[in-house]
């Protein structure tokens, strides 16, 4: 970021610009990416066909041994669980856009300046864009099927020119960590502990996903 230099002008960042890039990284970087973890085991634990599927594949393809970068490409069952859970529980689940000229969507009229409030959360639970929405289906994410979809029927790091620019780097963390857990351990849900989203500027769950560990081939 010191380095950076605008491709137009030569100048580098001020250390505001700097300060609020750093920020960024933490705020949106951090919180949305753990609330993303959260949800995945909460979702592995209640589909055991789902998550006895994921460590066949960190078998295979890790033996055991901690991923990189290198391995992403071959984790993509990985990759599926986690877009699929991001489908269900989008940590981003609304954005906001303004309305730089005067338009119509769906016939309304749209002023110029109006706030434009966008519903991710919605938008991936909605049948006339999901089938079966509700349920929790990694192959909806095959090359195939993502192919078929809107380009806009899954936006959980928005979309167009705004989209989120940690997109890569956020799925490649996730997948990473991911696989570093689960290829030693299961995540079981705490009993008794009720799971409750709310929106809040990321989506959380109230009080918290309770769980505990269970070293894979063994019980405690």
């Amino acid at each position: 970021l010191l380095a950076a230099r605008d491709p137009e002008t030569g100048t580098g960042m001020s250390d505001k610009q700097l300060r609020d890039e750093i920020l960024t990284i933490f705020l949106a970087g951090h919180e949305t990416t753990a609330n993303a973890l959260s949800w995945i085991w909460y979702l592995l634990a209640q589909n055991p066909a789902a998550e006895a599927r994921l460590h066949d594949e960190l078998d295979r393809v890790l033996g055991g041994r901690m991923p990189t970068y290198g391995d992403l490409a071959e984790l993509k069952w990985t990759r599926m669980v986690i877009e699929e859970a991001m489908r269900l529980y989008p940590p981003a689940h609304t954005i906001a856009r303004t309305a730089l000229a005067e338009d119509r969507i769906g016939g309304v009229r749209v002023p110029a300046g109006a706030i434009i409030t966008i519903s991710i959360y919605m938008t991936h639970r909605n049948p006339n864009l999901w089938t079966d929405p509700e349920r929790f289906d990694p192959e909806r994410f095959a090359p195939t099927e993502a192919a078929r979809r809107h380009r806009f029927a899954y936006l959980p790091f928005g979309g167009g020119p705004r989209i989120c620019i940690g997109n890569s780097f956020a799925l490649a963390e996730t997948q990473v960590i991911v696989a570093a857990i689960a290829q030693h351990y299961r995540v079981r849900l705490a009993p008794g502990h009720v799971v409750q989203p709310i929106g809040l500027i990321t989506l959380h769950a109230k009080g918290g996903i309770w769980v505990t560990l269970e070293p894979r081939g063994r019980s405690v």
